[in-house]
């Protein structure tokens, strides 16, 4: 049985960092939520592939041209959507202007919080119900020694030579 086996305590442990990596990152951009601001700027550039499509976007701050690429696009200011070309609405952070994304970092935070909690309950779950299916079958594999003695007899062995 897979909860029985250190493959399941292994996974426990790969859920719980990978978890915890996302509530780290969640924080990161939920301190950026609060600094955030927005500008348009224009889709340069659609790549798809087996694990979904990145978009190269650029926008402009303070006359600095600033190209980025995310994994989602869930703002675009056009019917075309997120086709190469389009406008798109850029947040970014004022402090750190290499953070931007096509999304709010508010909304971030909260799927990257949400994900994180997940993945860390599940790996402490999967612990949990280790420990407790090994105790159960410890205390029916293997009965207590104990139980079936005699109280009746000293529990002192006699050793007499010559017999």
């Amino acid at each position: 049985m897979f909860l029985r086996s250190w493959k399941s305590l292994l996974l426990s442990k790969i859920s719980i960092i990978a978890g915890c990596i996302l509530l780290f990152f969640g924080f990161i951009d939920r301190g950026a939520a609060g600094r955030e601001l927005s500008t348009a700027g224009r889709i340069t550039q659609v790549q798809c592939g087996g694990k979904g499509c990145t978009y190269s976007y650029v926008f402009v701050v303070n006359g600095t041209s600033i190209l980025d690429d995310s994994e989602t696009c869930k703002t675009p200011l056009t019917p075309r959507g997120c086709a190469e070309g389009a406008l798109v609405r850029v947040y970014y952070d004022p402090q750190h202007l290499s953070e931007s994304m096509l999304g709010d970092f508010g909304l971030a935070s909260r799927e990257k919080f949400i994900s994180g909690a997940c993945l860390v309950l599940f790996g402490l779950v999967l612990i949990a119900l280790y420990f407790l299916i090994r105790r159960a079958e410890g205390a029916s594999d293997d009965p207590d020694p104990d139980l079936n003695l005699d109280r009746s007899q000293p529990d002192v062995i006699h050793i007499v030579q010559g017999e």
